[in-house]
């Protein structure tokens, strides 16, 4: 994303709608020149155990704007 004028509201609007879907917990986002990846814990309960794993997600900014239901404006120049 080396865009000057990301629209950095609604990218985390996104983001968050995405996050709280895949129910994660202890999340790191990291932006890249086309996108953004997003890592966090899963906590899986089983009837006697509690299981975390791990979850990394490469998101393009074309995903990022699949995800914001069509927006554009997302990522300006």
């Amino acid at each position: 994303m080396a865009q000057s004028n990301l629209n950095y509201p609604e990218i985390f609007a996104v983001l968050g709608k995405f996050i709280a879907e895949k129910k994660l917990h202890d999340v790191c986002v990291m932006e890249f020149e086309d996108g953004i990846i997003v890592a966090g814990s899963v906590v899986y309960e089983g009837r006697e155990t509690i299981r975390r794993a791990q979850e990394t997600f490469v998101l393009s900014s074309q995903d990022l704007e699949k995800m914001s239901g069509g927006k554009r404006g997302l990522f300006t120049r």
